[in-house]
Order: structure tokens, then C-alpha cells, then sequence
């Protein structure tokens, strides 16, 4: 068997560079998923990497890569209490599944990589956030030795719930999993609001542009959260410019799913998904209150679904967190895991035991911003 050799990208124009061979060995992977995709990991590090350090592994054999661990170094401080220098997976927290990209000789890759990991000094926490429970990244961390390798046992806790709906062959057949409340809730709030309005359902292609469409949706998900009197994901400008990117990124590649539910052509409702590998992904929506009678997100939703099953879509991923209105879609849930160790360091080991507290991090996070240190 020949021997792999690896490889270590600390420089974004070197990534830059990776594209095709990137998006070519996520698709041999097993867990092909869009937060590992080129686009979507090299846009996020173009607004939010100031600051931190690339620390991308690769295992290649003859110039075929068979594995990447796209990390990152951050270092954190907090206030009066420490530092903390982190290994982390590139795009957390905008990221809603994060894990390897592993092909062939899995478990050789993966030990590839943290010994690499091992001969730097520079960190002193191993934070893997969002790594699904049903990737084959689990699955061979949980079986690494890695009390011979790093001197230490990874833990490992779950931390969101990720509910999904399987899309059936047809609406007919989804439409009976609905509970009998649901289906005359959908029916009758969608025939009352085309009683009073004329409703249609648009994309962003029926916008001038993507930058047009994307300002409409993030004026309803702002609108949404403002009646609530809290300031909503998009009040921060990197957030919108890093969305805006995405948006273009995701078009041109023909991922993105920017849809709209309109009253008399006026949006009311929008939900931003991207559509990857017989799957759609549901990332946030917005609605005008003024419609919340009409339960407008939700019927916009249910036209999501019903566009997904004639494209013969297998899943429909309502992504982070149990909230409870997805309960009301035949969902199923999926466990988003966090797995972590502790090198070295007093402040890691305080770190770790709030993270793992309902109270204590929420407390050390208010005396203290986290700041991102070069």
C-alpha cells in the first residue's frame, strides 16, 4: 500500500487555486454536503477569516486528493479571564453542518490529520461544532485512539436538533402525513388570502437582479423579527454582504432557491434555500406581519415542498434547530454533534466547562466580547 502524503494550506490564495480539485473530491465523498463546497467555505472566508489562520489539511496519493480537513486557527479573548486559541472547522457558526472529506482510507486520513495537528503548538482546544451524527466523520472519531495520538480522549456532546422532512413520489402522499389540523389550516388560510388578493408564487429570476432579490428578503426577515423588538441575523452588515455573496456564488452554480409568495405582486413571504444533490436545504425566511394571519410562511413552505417532490428532490432539510413549528411537517431529526478535547491550558479547561453549562458560558460571553486576535 503506498504511502499518503500531506499537505498543509495556511494561504488563501493556494485554496483559491483548489477549486475544481475541492468540489471534485466532495463529490466522491460519502457526506457530500453544500457547506463543504468550495464556494461556500472560500466566500466565508473572504468576510470573516481576518483575523484567524487557515490550517487546511490534504492526503493525497500521486497528486489525487483523497481527503481535506478544511480548519482553522482563532484565537479568542475574554476580557480580564484569558485567551484561547482554537482549532475549528472553516464557516462555524454561519455553517449548519460541518465535518471531513474523506474518500478512500478514511481512518488513515483521519489520523493524518491530527497528528499533523499535533506538531503545531500554537493552539491549545479542538472545537468540531456541527458535525452530523450520521457522517463517517463520527463514526471513525468516535473509533480513533486518541489517547496513544494526542494524550488525551475526545468528548463528545449533541447540541442541535436538525429536523428534515423525506419527500415522498407525490403531494397527495405528503399532504396524508400532515396531521388533519394542518391540512385544513393550509387549506383554508391559502383560500382566504386568494379570496382577497391575487397570489403568486415568484423566484429571484423575476427580479432585475440577485442583489434586488436578496434586499427584498432581507427587508421580510428584518420586518419579522423587528415586531418581536430584536434586531434580526440581517442588522449586521457582514452578515448581508457575505449572504450577497453567496447568493451570486450559488446562482452562477444553479444551487440557489430564492423564493417569494406575492400579494397583488407585492412579496409577503420568503424563504432562502439552496437546492444540492437531490436535496433542498432551508436556510431562513422572512414574512411580512401584516399577512401573519394568513400563514404566509407556512403556505409559501408548502409550495416549497410541493416544487421539490415534482423535481423528484429526496429531502427536504429544515437545518439548526428544534423549533416547534417544524414538528408540524412530518419531520424527522437528525442530531448535530460537538466534538472537542482539551490540549493544554487552565483557560481551555474554564472554557470547556462553561460550554458544557446552560449558565455559565452565556456568563462569561456577556463580561467579555469574543475578539477575534491576529
Amino acid at each position: 500500500m503506498k504511502i499518503l502524503k500531506i499537505t498543509e494550506l495556511d494561504d488563501f490564495s493556494r485554496f483559491e487555486d483548489l477549486k475544481d480539485k475541492w468540489n471534485d473530491t466532495l463529490t466522491k465523498s460519502r457526506d457530500n454536503d453544500i457547506f463543504l463546497t468550495w464556494e461556500w467555505l472560500s466566500t466565508w472566508w473572504k468576510h470573516f477569516g481576518e483575523g484567524r489562520k487557515l490550517r487546511i489539511l490534504l492526503v493525497d496519493d500521486e497528486n489525487r486528493i483523497l481527503a481535506i480537513a478544511p480548519l482553522m486557527r482563532s484565537k479568542y479573548t475574554f476580557l480580564h479571564f484569558g485567551s484561547l486559541a482554537k482549532i475549528e472547522f472553516i464557516g462555524s457558526p454561519q455553517s449548519d453542518c460541518n465535518h471531513f472529506i474523506l474518500t478512500e482510507r478514511e481512518m488513515e486520513c483521519l489520523r493524518l490529520f491530527l497528528s499533523r495537528l499535533n506538531t503545531h503548538t500554537d493552539w491549545d482546544y479542538l472545537e468540531l461544532r456541527d458535525i452530523s451524527e450520521n457522517t463517517i466523520s463520527v463514526d471513525l472519531l468516535r473509533k480513533m485512539p486518541t489517547t496513544k495520538l494526542l494524550r488525551c480522549q475526545l468528548e463528545e456532546r449533541m447540541i442541535e436538533l436538525c429536523p428534515y422532512i423525506n419527500l415522498p413520489n407525490s403531494t397527495e402522499m405528503f399532504m396524508k402525513r400532515l396531521s388533519g389540523n394542518m391540512r385544513r389550516n393550509l387549506r383554508r388560510r391559502r383560500r382566504k388570502l386568494e379570496k382577497e388578493y391575487r397570489v403568486e408564487v415568484k423566484t429571484h429570476d423575476d427580479f432585475s437582479s440577485v442583489e434586488e432579490a436578496m434586499n427584498t428578503f432581507y427587508e421580510l426577515h428584518q420586518k419579522r423579527w423587528q415586531t418581536k423588538g430584536m434586531k434580526g441575523v440581517f442588522a449586521k452588515k457582514t452578515l448581508r454582504d457575505f449572504h450577497f455573496d453567496v447568493a451570486r456564488h450559488f446562482a452562477e452554480k444553479g444551487w440557489l432557491r430564492l423564493d417569494f409568495l406575492t400579494a397583488n405582486d407585492k412579496p409577503i413571504a420568503a424563504i432562502y434555500s439552496f437546492d444540492y444533490r437531490q436535496k433542498k436545504y432551508e436556510y431562513l425566511t422572512g414574512f411580512d406581519p401584516e399577512y401573519s394571519q394568513y400563514s404566509v410562511a407556512n403556505l409559501l413552505r408548502m409550495c416549497a415542498v410541493e416544487k421539490c417532490i415534482r423535481k423528484g428532490l429526496k429531502e427536504y432539510d429544515l437545518l439548526r434547530g428544534g423549533e416547534p413549528y417544524k414538528n408540524d411537517w412530518d419531520t424527522k431529526n437528525r442530531k448535530n454533534l460537538e466534538v472537542w478535547f482539551i490540549r493544554k491550558g487552565l483557560f481551555a479547561r474554564i472554557y470547556s466547562w462553561a460550554s458544557k453549562s446552560n449558565t455559565a458560558l452565556p456568563l462569561i460571553e456577556k463580561l467579555g466580547k469574543s475578539l477575534i486576535l491576529k
